[in-house]
């Protein structure tokens, strides 16, 4: 095998220059907080009614 042969190998197997990779963006997460207050609202109300049935089946079962 003759040297420019091993040589033209070589350079073959070796990348010519690197890839570059296209730079991503940064992207801003949306803002839900006007499209989900009525469920903050629902969510507030389940809370406070679930805390009164709860102290009321507390207080039931003292008194019964």
């Amino acid at each position: 095998m003759s040297m420019s042969s091993r040589s033209n190998r070589r350079r073959s197997n070796q990348r010519s220059s690197p890839v570059r990779r296209p730079v991503a963006r940064s992207v801003e997460p949306p803002d839900y907080s006007r499209e989900y207050a009525d469920v903050r609202q629902d969510l507030i109300w389940i809370t406070i009614w679930g805390g009164l049935l709860t102290v009321g089946m507390i207080a039931a079962s003292f008194v019964l």
